[in-house]
């Protein structure tokens, strides 16, 4: 054997008898190296911070023309006089007998 087949043996068995690499972690850099704060545009905080109250401006004047018109269709079903039920002598509406899909129908049979 030579020194060549010698040193080749040694560095397999090594390899052989080395506990396996664990290759599931990912590599980071470390966070005390990479401190860079990063820097805001003033104007557009000021754009988004104008974008904001825009908004809730337009919600609560949504909300309160909400409470309004509820407001006023309870008043108005307050105020508004009670439907009579109708009687049995003569108050009965009178029936053709025909529903909205007979009517379709009879239509129909017409033009053909």
């Amino acid at each position: 054997m030579s020194t060549e087949q010698a040193q080749e043996t040694d560095i397999t068995q090594q390899a052989e008898s080395a506990p396996p690499v664990d290759d599931t972690q990912q590599v980071t850099t470390p966070t005390a190296t990479t401190t860079t704060q990063r820097v805001k545009n003033p104007r557009r905080v000021a754009a988004g911070r104008m974008v904001a109250e825009r908004t809730r401006r337009a919600r609560e004047q949504q909300r309160k023309a909400a409470e309004a018109y509820l407001a006023e269709n309870k008043a108005k079903a307050a105020t508004a006089a009670p439907e009579l039920a109708p009687t049995s002598e003569g108050g009965e509406k009178k029936h053709s007998g025909l529903n909205t899909t007979q009517w379709l129908a009879v239509g129909r049979k017409d033009r053909h």
